[in-house]
């Protein structure tokens, strides 16, 4: 859990936010990226939170380690 700590930390100091957008009368959802002002939605929907929730984690690494040495994170 520490290296998405981690990764979280800097995308928010970096402004990039990453977050769930809620399709009105059903479980499913999208994700939304917010870096820097450009917001791109995912192409897919989850079946739910907890999904998206998953991918949120794994797309704040992404990020990380794509502006970042990949061998920063340890844990």
């Amino acid at each position: 859990m520490y290296k998405e700590l981690v990764a979280k930390s800097w995308c928010l100091e970096h402004n990039i936010k990453i977050y769930i957008v809620p399709i009105r009368y059903r479980k499913e959802c999208y994700i939304e990226v917010d870096n820097n002002g450009l917001i791109t939605r995912s192409p897919v929907t989850y079946p739910n939170q907890k999904e998206a929730s998953k991918k949120i984690w794994e797309l704040n690494i992404f990020f990380y380690e794509q502006n970042n040495n990949k061998h920063n994170i340890r844990g």
